[in-house]
Order: structure tokens, then sequence, then C-alpha cells
């Protein structure tokens, strides 16, 4: 596989369909996951059309890049050391053989847009909740994280995405980015996102128009601080909603 990023392909964000609030699920009915590159979520993914276009070259932004595997499925993932990034583990699933990818089947880009881009490596480690294998339900959603330890070191020239401790509140505003399938090549932000309650333990639940692509990609709070991952879309009573696994949850692996 070329290193350089596939902007033709499409990695899924997962689409869930819930049954009841997000903050009081009951009655769970898991309708349809999506796997990467093939298939495109529903015509507006059920959000309206609010992404613009960033500056990669501009923090935060500069932090979160590509994630692109010889499986060819495409995901974000977000840098959060010099030498360590993070994003969804189903981006690193190979449904064809039904296992992980190794770490050096996994590429990850920063600064990438329209072709070019200021960094590339490959994973040399990949750190995932033990229990992870693949399995794809509401209750594994919490582990639906990867911590990729780079084989080379980011330049001192990009910082680090910087990480919060703790969950935001309830209400909060937020944004999330990623490369999502209709700009493929671009950095794009939904800036008009807002914390609606949890799904599960530490899933974040929030009203904010992701679509393919974006799994992996961060949730940012008001202070520009990393506070989740995205890593599926959902439908409740009340309308389609955003999942994300909260930082805490994965930010002993990527710190060690």
């Amino acid at each position: 596989m070329s290193t350089r990023p596939a902007c033709q392909i499409y990695s899924a964000v997962r689409n869930m369909k819930l049954s009841g609030l997000v903050v009081r699920l009951r009655g769970v009915l898991v309708v349809l996951f999506l796997s990467t590159a093939v298939m495109p979520l529903g015509a507006q993914d059920g959000f309206a059309v609010a992404r613009e276009r960033v500056d990669v070259t501009a923090a935060p932004w500069n932090a979160v890049g590509q994630v692109n595997t010889t499986a060819y499925g495409r995901c974000t993932g977000i840098l959060i050391g010099r030498q360590k990034a993070v994003t969804a583990a189903h981006c690193l699933f190979n449904q064809a053989t039904g296992r992980f990818l190794p770490p050096s089947s996994v590429h990850f880009v920063l600064g990438y847009d329209r072709g070019a881009y200021a960094f590339q490596t490959v994973a040399r480690e990949i750190r995932m909740d033990p229990s992870q294998d693949g399995t794809r339900s509401l209750a594994s959603a919490p582990r639906d994280w990867a911590v990729l330890v780079l084989a080379d070191p980011a330049p001192m020239t990009i910082p680090p995405m910087p990480v919060a401790y703790g969950e935001p509140e309830v209400g909060a505003d937020l944004s999330a980015a990623g490369f999502g399938r209709d700009r493929a090549c671009a950095l794009t932000v939904a800036r008009d996102c807002r914390h609606t309650g949890t799904a599960a333990p530490s899933l974040l639940a929030m009203r904010c128009p992701i679509i393919q692509g974006y799994s992996g990609g961060p949730v940012l709070n008001a202070a520009g601080q990393l506070v989740a991952i995205t890593v599926a879309t959902a439908k409740t009573a009340d309308g389609d909603v955003a999942l994300a696994v909260a930082s805490a949850v994965w930010q002993a692996a990527g710190e060690r």
C-alpha cells in the first residue's frame, strides 16, 4: 500500500439504531454497523450539514491526522504525544480476516490537505483495551479506542493536542473534527455540537453533524482540549446523536 493517504476510501463511522433517550438507554437494538470503505451512511447521516474546512497548519488542527491502513480503510486520529496518537479501534479491524491489523499496516499522516502532508509514519505498537476483540455493540463502544505508538516522532513544530481531564458537563458546547467522506482530502470541523448526556459509562452522546471518516477524530471543549474521540452515530427517539469515547478511558494507555 502506498503511504500516501487514499482520499477516495471511506472508513465508516458506525451507524447504530438505539431505542429510548441517550441519557437513559433501555431496550437497545443494534440494527446496522458499517464496515470500512464500502458503504455510506444515510443521505445526510441524520444531521444538518454544518461543517467547515480549517487550516491544518494551525493549532489545534495541526495535531489531527489521517489514519490509513493496508485494508484500504481511512479514519481520523490525533497526535497526543510526540510519538503517540489515538484513534478508534474499529478503524484497525480487518473485516476480511476478522483480525486487527499489525502495527506496520497502520499509517499516520499529519498536516494532510489535498495530497500534501507535513509528516507520515507507521505504527510501531498498538495499545487497546485487553478485552477488545472487534465486537460491535453499544456495550463494546466504550472500548473502541486504540493508542498508536509511532515508529517516528512527530516534528517539534507540531505540538500534541492537549488532553482534558474529566468529562464535559451536560449541555457543554463542543466541536468535532475529521476527514469526512464528502471532503476526504481536507480536514473539516463541526463547531455546533452539544453534549447531551452519556449513552454508557464514559461514552458521551452529543448533537453533532459527524459523518463517515470522522471515526477516531477529536471532540474538543471550548478551551481546545481533547475530551473524547468519535466512534459512532446512533438513532434515538429524540433524533440522531454522535457517540464518543471519553479521554479518561484511554488516557493511561497514552501516557505510559
